[in-house]
């Protein structure tokens, strides 16, 4: 698993739709693209999934869109399975304070028990280096895991948001939607935004009675410029993220920091009359380093779900999450995107009370590398590559992202909401 409220499914039979509500706290602005209306919508449905962790899983999910604030949404999702594994979430997102208009707050809570949990073999669980040049070895572990998190998020008043009738609400989320035109200055165009988000993670790997604490408390400090039309469907222009992490460990309470950096880009391509009303090629920029690792010792380094890793949803799709962890990662994305003519699921569905205005097809390639240090030369030498294609479906304002990728190692089915980048 890559994140505590993300599923990575090889070879898995799933309900997609089902799951898909059970991913809404990975990514918590995923309310703002919905359509403006003051109605409340609730859904509930049955969670049906399996992987080599879980078995066979059974449970409900459920999400309230629009619950007490418009751009609000409760959520909630609960799983028993075969192997006596179980997990709970909750959250509330983009909830806004009277007098605070630019200011949105969401908060997250998660806890699972997995007694029969795939992991890499390692002396110490959840910190030992896994190198551009190391080999897929797991083990069964017993796996215990806590996250709470509380985010505050700013947009500040410049560029689109400067407007007096600006709203995250009214962005264009469908292809017929007309984009605005932009400019290279974040003063007049895009919307720019601060993030302060505080996490306590905890991880506890236990293996013949030995208990491995792999937790930690972080705080980052993220800002977004997002210079696109549309966050789900852009046809032009870019996203620039620049973010640090202050980590404070559980085991030893080592200290650590974590840069990060993301540059996107989006091309739009003439559209067929014929078969398509959407052409749009994204290429994304990521990566990590973390100034204060200890190369002689674990001491001062992000635990690896936390730290410069690769694999898993979303860099390196094909990998096991977190499959490379290192100081330092460099990759480079590529998607063709595609939203056709043919719409079938727009009447099927909306027959059963779902909005399901479009679907999206996409075929993508990752390529990149963990290094020991920020070296270009280094991160350009021996990269790993996988490819792939996908499926995007908007399903009640949630983008439900379906990834079936390859690697050298494997071969794997993702699930989970939002675009890649």
């Amino acid at each position: 698993m890559e994140s505590a409220s993300s599923f990575v499914l090889g070879r898995a039979a799933v309900g997609l739709w089902c799951l898909s509500i059970g991913l809404l706290a990975q990514h918590p602005t995923w309310a703002n693209e919905s359509q403006s209306e003051s109605k409340v919508r609730t859904r509930v449905v049955p969670l049906v999934f399996s992987s080599d962790n879980t078995e066979v899983a059974y449970g409900l999910g459920g999400v309230s869109i629009g619950a007490g604030q418009p751009q609000a949404a409760l959520f909630a999702l609960g799983f028993t399975s075969e192997n006596n594994s179980k997990a709970v979430s909750v959250g509330a997102l983009n909830y806004q304070i009277p007098n605070l208009a630019s200011w949105y707050f969401s908060g997250f809570f998660y806890q699972s028990d997995m007694p029969d949990y795939r992991y890499f073999v390692s002396e110490d669980p959840g910190f030992a280096i896994r190198g551009n040049d190391s080999k897929p070895k797991f083990k069964r572990l017993w796996l215990k895991d806590f996250v709470a998190r509380v985010q505050a998020r700013w947009v500040l008043p410049i560029g689109a948001a400067k407007s007096e009738n600006f709203s995250l609400l009214r962005r264009p989320i469908l292809p017929e939607q007309s984009q605005p035109r932009l400019s290279l200055d974040p003063r007049q165009s895009g919307v720019s935004s601060i993030r302060f988000e505080w996490e306590q993670h905890q991880r506890d790997f236990t293996e013949s009675d030995k208990v491995t604490d792999s937790g930690s408390d972080v705080f980052r400090l993220r800002f977004d410029w997002d210079n696109t039309g549309s966050r789900l469907i852009p046809t032009s222009g870019g996203r620039v993220r620049l973010a640090s992490q202050w980590g404070n460990n559980h085991k030893g309470d080592d200290r650590w920091r974590l840069y990060e950096g993301t540059l996107s880009g989006f091309f739009g391509l003439p559209a067929s009359r014929d078969w398509a009303k959407q052409q749009v090629l994204a290429l994304n920029l990521h990566a990590t380093h973390t100034p204060t690792w200890d190369s002689s010792s674990a001491q001062n380094r992000p635990p690896a779900y936390l730290g410069a890793r690769l694999g898993g949803l979303m860099r390196l799709r094909g990998y096991r999450g977190s499959r490379f962890y290192d100081r330092s990662s460099w990759v480079y994305s590529a998607e063709f995107r595609l939203i056709p003519k043919w719409q079938p699921l727009a009447n099927v569905l909306e027959t059963l009370g779902y909005r399901v205005p479009w679907w999206q097809l996409t075929f993508f390639a990752d390529t990149g590398r963990v290094a020991p240090d920020f070296d270009l030369r280094e991160f350009h030498r021996n990269m790993k590559t996988t490819a792939g294609a996908g499926l995007r479906i908007l399903a009640e304002g949630l983008l439900i992202r379906i990834d079936f990728a390859r690697s050298e190692e494997e071969s794997a089915t993702l699930v989970t909401i939002d675009q890649s980048f």
